[in-house]
């Protein structure tokens, strides 16, 4: 059994790891197509919006049950059937101008990615533990930060060569090989309990139940806490390139070049967080750290211009990626937790953020409306990203230090 993980889970966790860059690239790819897409089909920016917005809250509901059908029909069917539906709603998005088509595309693209996303710790989980888990999940989940990167610095010259609906069908194309590869060599490793035998964050085989989860204050706390973080991410590359054409003067590849930088700092930082929370054997601090980083830096990259712009827009991807393997190692070290429940407590706290990343763009698209600028609704979610340094004060210290001193 050990042979067999020590061999196998290199494949599995690239696999996943791809997923995880193609879920936020399709998610991303709006922003660089936004003023050309407003345009063309003669729509407002909070319509325009919601292609993104959407995205958030279908992805939540369906993060939200992905527990539940991944302890019926197992991790690896579910991861599988997300990543193939989330190719197959990107090339709908892209076959037609019609803008309810595009978003039945987007839709369908998003129970994709909500089957997909709390996967991404669930499946890993079976197949790494300790400090060894933390880092996986911080290299995992920088996926996103690559893809949001990769997806704002290519999306404008594949669109200038191309088209904005082509390259939503090479996107999903992508994807969907992605999808094959997944189906061909992913696979869960049984039985739970050798999971729960060999890890080194619980010293019982006490089992917690989905009840017991869901009135867990450390769901409910992580859950407000990231809906900063996912709002911020959803309504920076969605507005903030238009927001510097139109304000800076910026071309669109220009402005989501900028952009861009928040992603790609964000990849080193997700990295660099999890190598850190191993070294402190601590988790509160460095969310707390995080959230300060997340508030001052999309306040500042929307307050000043400049180069010192671009010192806050590397604030701000410190500030959206950092906390991510530390975050989602929390579950996996609370008491009596397994793969499926941690996959269960991870939909939760899904469910719960994305629902704020779906309304985001509303409420930017509100404030645009009244006062004829992005600048508003930007500024109003430098100050919602203070939340996740407010509420981590409350939740409790799972990290391995933490018998050492209550924090």
């Amino acid at each position: 059994m050990q042979e067999e993980k020590q061999s196998y889970r290199w494949i599995i966790a690239p696999i996943i790891y791809s997923g995880a860059i193609m879920m936020a690239l399709i998610w991303n790819s709006i922003g660089p197509m936004m003023l050309t897409i407003i345009e063309e089909l003669q729509i407002s920016f909070t319509k325009a919006g919601l292609l993104s917005g959407v995205v958030a809250f279908v992805l939540g509901i369906f993060a939200f049950v992905s527990g539940s059908i991944a302890g019926r029909i197992g991790l690896k069917v579910t991861t599988c059937t997300g990543i193939t539906v989330m190719a197959i709603g990107c090339i709908i998005s892209g076959l037609t101008s019609e803008y309810m088509v595009m978003m039945t595309g987007r839709i369908i693209f998003a129970v994709g990615a909500g089957l997909f996303f709390p996967m991404l710790g669930a499946i890993i989980m079976q197949w790494f533990y300790g400090n060894e888990l933390l880092i996986v999940n911080s290299i995992n989940f920088s996926g996103s930060a690559v893809g949001a990167a990769v997806g704002l610095a290519i999306t404008v010259p594949i669109m200038i060569a191309f088209g904005w609906r082509p390259t939503l069908i090479i996107y999903g194309s992508v994807c969907g090989v992605i999808a094959i590869l997944s189906w061909i060599f992913l696979k869960d490793r049984q039985p739970d309990q050798v999971i729960l035998e060999e890890k080194s964050l619980s010293e019982t085989t006490y089992e917690m139940t989905a009840t017991e989860v869901f009135k867990l204050k450390e769901t409910w706390l992580l859950s407000f806490a990231f809906a900063a973080p996912v709002s911020v991410s959803v309504v920076l590359p969605t507005f903030l390139p238009a927001y510097y054409v139109q304000m800076r003067g910026m071309s669109m590849a220009v402005a989501s070049y900028w952009v861009s930088v928040v992603f790609l700092i964000g990849i080193p930082a997700a990295i660099l967080g999890g190598i850190m929370g191993v070294k402190a054997g601590l988790r509160k601090p460095f969310l707390i750290f995080n959230g300060l980083m997340l508030g001052v830096g999309v306040l500042g990259a929307v307050l000043f211009s400049g180069t010192i712009s671009i010192l806050f827009l590397i604030f701000a991807g410190i500030g959206l990626l950092f906390y991510t393997g530390i975050f989602f190692t929390i579950p996996m070290e609370l008491k009596g937790m397994t793969p499926k429940t941690t996959g269960f407590m991870i939909g939760i706290i899904t469910c719960i953020g994305m629902q704020f990343g779906f309304i985001a763009p509303i409420i930017v698209g509100w404030i645009e409306a009244i006062t004829g600028s992005l600048k508003g609704g930007l500024l109003f979610y430098g100050f919602f990203g203070f939340l996740m340094a407010i509420l981590p004060i409350f939740i409790e210290e799972t990290g391995p230090n933490a018998k050492k001193g209550r924090i």
